[in-house]
């Protein structure tokens, strides 16, 4: 079945609409969408190609090779192993979304062997001592305060995901239970541990903070935090609130909200948790997600025994 240039950006439509149906979260339709476009811009100006029906595995072969020696746009080096990845796995979710919905005769992308996805380490792992001083920033003996401590006191309790605790609603805080229910990737749906100290944290924000954020204009849509004028807050709210409270605390410049959910992950680990219950908490689909913690880790013990083991200083 024909599919000339000019139905491109419709089929690329359709594919996005699709997963949005799927439940793939926003940002990653963003980057596919991204990809797609790098990818048909590669089309117009470099082949002569008119047709995504006369795509053969040798066009895709050839793009990966192009890839591999192209330099990104914004310096001289050439593309990562993790962008050059990214770009064709998004290329081949694409061709095969085409394929299933018989828009194509053939999948030219069906063999493709994408390059190695080398997933960077965490940044930024906090101390223990840097996360208690994160915890104490905020003034607790005001609204905002208290809410910004009950939201320091979750992320690191659970290591929720940004989107996960800015979608928390009032019903998911079972406190008998002393569990959260948050609703992960792909709209699926677990229960998180909170332990007691956290638990405690975001009661009490719930009782005497978040009925006084209610009482601004906007619609608080049953949210667990919002803002000062009583919306639900927003991933940039949240990453402000972050970043403020550590720069009180003289944490780096680069913390995050992410940062609490690297360091929870990590300081579980060294206490001796195993992998996948962390994996099971985080809501890692694949177990080579959870294990970049490991790394991290063995990092760290590589830092110990070069300075301590008697045969490191020999």
């Amino acid at each position: 079945m024909a599919a000339p240039k000019a139905k491109w950006p419709i089929l690329k439509a359709q594919y996005l609409e699709h997963l949005k149906v799927q439940n793939y979260a926003p940002r990653t339709i963003e980057s596919i969408e991204a990809h797609l476009r790098f990818f048909f811009e590669y089309l117009e100006e470099e082949t002569k190609v008119g047709d995504l029906a006369e795509l053969a595995h040798e066009d895709l072969a050839a793009y990966q090779t192009w890839l591999y020696f192209t330099p990104s746009r914004t310096s001289d080096k050439p593309l990562s192993s993790t962008v050059q990845h990214n770009r064709l796995w998004a290329v081949r979710g694409f061709f095969r979304g085409l394929f299933r919905k018989g828009l194509l005769f053939h999948d030219p992308a069906a063999t493709l062997e994408l390059p190695k996805y080398h997933r960077p380490l965490p940044r930024g792992i906090l101390k223990p001592d840097q996360v208690l001083a994160l915890l104490k920033a905020p003034d607790a003996e005001t609204v905002l305060g208290l809410r910004d401590r009950a939201i320091l006191e979750v992320l690191y309790a659970t290591g929720i995901r940004n989107a996960e605790l800015l979608t928390l609603t009032l019903d998911a805080v079972e406190r008998e239970a002393g569990q959260l229910r948050v609703t992960g990737k792909g709209g699926k749906e677990r229960a998180v541990p909170l332990g007691t100290i956290a638990l405690n944290w975001l009661w009490r924000y719930l009782l005497e903070a978040r009925p006084r954020l209610a009482q601004g204009p906007g619609p608080g849509e049953g949210r667990a935090f919002l803002s000062r004028s009583g919306r639900p807050l927003t991933r940039c709210g949240l990453g402000a609130i972050v970043g403020q409270h550590a720069r009180k605390a003289g944490l780096p410049e680069h913390t995050s909200p992410h940062t609490l959910r690297h360091t929870c992950a990590t300081h579980l680990l060294q206490a001796g948790a195993d992998i996948r219950s962390i994996q099971v908490l985080l809501g890692h689909v694949s177990l080579s997600t959870t294990q970049v913690y490991t790394h991290v880790d063995i990092t760290d013990l590589k830092k110990v025994h070069r300075a301590f083991h008697p045969r490191e200083n020999a």
